[in-house]
């Protein structure tokens, strides 16, 4: 009976030792699972604590392929953690775009502002090649991208990607939909022109957001075309997101008569304005003081008679008294070109800076920078032509 009850037993503890093993093996072989984390945030720039632009990821890769220098330690589902290894971005000549965002391929919808103008790099090393200088007001999309000192980011307008310093820029809200665009053109222009005193703008709008800079008066330009701007009016663009109204801009009209070489047309409808032409080609446009109603400028064709670099102008060689009504002494006028008998010149005028209208006995005054201008660039036999 005893013997029976020992076969029993065994047999029971054969039957259950068995499955117990492959348990006590499973349980020593399992790793437990990592969890997924977020990648941490790169350190933000002192400069930008106060404002400090949206965190960015720092595993992303940089221009050209490389791996961002901020790439770090992160834990993946798989039942080992990596390492993602630290690589340094080389300087090139321009960054390749790396889109960071696949719903619209430049960024991750996070933008920065810079209110001073500020330099665009090639790649976050301090020998980094500049790719030139954006308007204070711009924006930046961030694509993610960045290093301890620089962001890389992606500019409408250009429709490039550029790095810019971080310590440059704060965080904004997305532009207006009409950033980067362009107005409706209405037609090429290509011409130089002066400026009549209008402000530049970043849009053909009035509007306090779209305040560049004043254009001084008289001050050169070139129109590349002109635009419908919101007021439904024509604006002229002379740069990159630059616009000037259609009528704060001298620009020059067909001439009533070509000539062959070099010669000048001046118009004299005010604001008036003297062009130079080699043959058919403008080369250089400027505003110019004219004759008063007592003393109009001659109309007609002329050409330069002598010349006179530093000249002293005295009424009385023309019989009119110097304390006379209509009577001068002018010392120092300087690249005066005479084209008539009776002292009609061009010539520097540094008594009047109205520019444009009338105030001379018949001369065409003209600002310093224009008088030498057109000393250097003609000579004597150099046709005018005045209507």
């Amino acid at each position: 009976m005893q013997l029976g009850l020992h076969i029993v037993c065994l047999l029971v503890v054969l039957a259950t030792s068995a499955p117990l093993l492959p348990q006590s093996a499973s349980a020593a072989q399992t790793t437990p699972r990592l969890t997924p984390t977020l990648l941490p945030a790169t350190q933000t720039p002192p400069s930008a604590a106060a404002s400090p632009p949206p965190t960015r990821p720092a595993a992303p890769l940089a221009p050209g392929g490389a791996a961002s220098p901020t790439a770090t330690a992160v834990a993946t589902p798989s039942s080992v953690a990596t390492t993602a290894p630290s690589a340094t971005p080389t300087a090139a000549p321009a960054p390749a775009p790396t889109p960071t965002s696949a719903a619209d391929g430049h960024g991750n919808g996070q933008w920065v502002s810079n209110p001073q103008p500020l330099e665009l790099w090639s790649s976050p090393d301090p020998d980094a090649v500049s790719l030139g200088r954006a308007r204070a007001g711009s924006y930046f999309e961030l694509t993610g991208s960045g290093s301890d000192t620089r962001l890389y980011v992606y500019s409408p307008p250009m429709g490039e990607y550029a790095w810019i310093d971080a310590d440059a820029v704060g965080p904004v809200a997305a532009p207006p939909a009409s950033y980067g665009a362009s107005p409706p053109r209405l037609y090429m222009v290509n011409l130089p022109g002066r400026s009549l005193g209008y402000n530049v703008r970043s849009w053909p709008r009035v509007a306090p957001d779209t305040l560049i800079r004043e254009l001084p008066h008289n001050a050169p330009l070139f129109v590349t075309e002109a635009v419908r701007g919101d007021d439904g009016e024509t604006w002229y663009r002379i740069g990159d997101n630059e616009y000037v109204n259609a009528a704060g801009v001298r620009l020059p009209k067909g001439p009533p008569q070509m000539f062959s070489g070099r010669w000048i047309d001046v118009d004299l409808a005010e604001p008036t304005l003297l062009t130079a032409y080699e043959d058919d080609r403008i080369v250089y446009t400027a505003l110019a003081l004219h004759g008063t109603i007592l003393d109009q400028t001659p109309v007609g064709t002329y050409r330069i008679q002598r010349r006179v670099e530093n000249e002293t102008m005295d009424s009385s060689t023309l019989g009119v008294p110097r304390d006379a009504p209509g009577g001068y002494y002018l010392k120092d006028v300087l690249y005066t070109q005479y084209f008539t008998n009776d002292g009609a010149a061009i010539h520097y005028n540094y008594w009047s800076s109205n520019f444009g209208y009338s105030g001379t006995h018949g001369c065409l005054g003209v600002n310093l920078d224009d008088a030498k201008w057109f000393w250097d660039w003609a000579s004597i036999g150099t046709v005018l032509s005045i209507h």
